[in-house]
């Protein structure tokens, strides 16, 4: 992959917002791929970007291969039909760990929203930035069964015989990486891939 440097001021902001109000990034690529980095080293460049991570919205799943799942529909009625309607929604992320697992609050977009997760660019939304995180396929389930802290026989057949296949069916058919206005690899630092362009911080680009 030939090495390049996205200056994230100077392409976000060469235009005004596709929605009229909020400026907003979908972050997409495989389960491993490094999503979640990538959504905070642009959190320290984009300060006033509100971060979503799709995580938030998996959920306990009765299966004898997975645990869990993306709750889609109540993504959906959260998150995608607010968000096309205006800039602000009733956010109900479920925690694993707290008792209530779903709490709820209220946000409002103002400079600009940027959604981290698998799938996201095939969500009812206009992008103004869409960035694929391309890493090689065996590295992510690599990192996907390191992270996880379920039975390593489970944690292998969840990501080799389910997630993985879904994943592939989707850069099949939605071909993400043609319709992405960045490829990012997830194999190097992403400093050295975004970066501020230093005549558009502070000034009237500045989120």
């Amino acid at each position: 992959m030939e090495p390049r440097t996205l200056h994230i001021h100077e392409v976000l902001f060469a235009t005004r917002p596709r929605n009229g109000e909020y400026y907003s990034i979908a972050i997409d690529g495989r389960g491993g791929s490094g999503k979640s980095v990538l959504a905070t080293h642009l959190s320290k460049l984009l300060p006033d970007l509100i971060l979503i991570n799709g995580d938030d919205y998996f959920e306990p799943l009765k299966s004898e291969t997975v645990w869990g799942a993306f709750n889609e529909e109540r993504f959906n009625h959260d998150v995608i039909q607010p968000l096309r309607r205006g800039s602000r929604f009733v956010y109900r992320p479920y925690d694993w760990h707290a008792e209530p697992h779903i709490t709820e609050r209220e946000i409002s977009v103002d400079g600009g929203l940027c959604l981290e997760r698998c799938f996201s660019f095939s969500l009812n939304l206009e992008w103004d930035l869409k960035l694929w995180v391309e890493t090689p396929r065996t590295l992510c389930l690599e990192r996907g069964i390191a992270r996880e802290h379920m039975p390593k026989d489970r944690v292998l057949a969840a990501w080799h015989d389910v997630w993985q296949p879904r994943e592939d069916r989707y850069i099949r058919d939605q071909r993400p990486r043609e319709i992405a206005d960045f490829i990012l690899d997830g194999t190097r630092p992403f400093e050295e891939q975004i970066r501020p362009t230093l005549d558009k911080l502070g000034g009237e680009h500045a989120t």
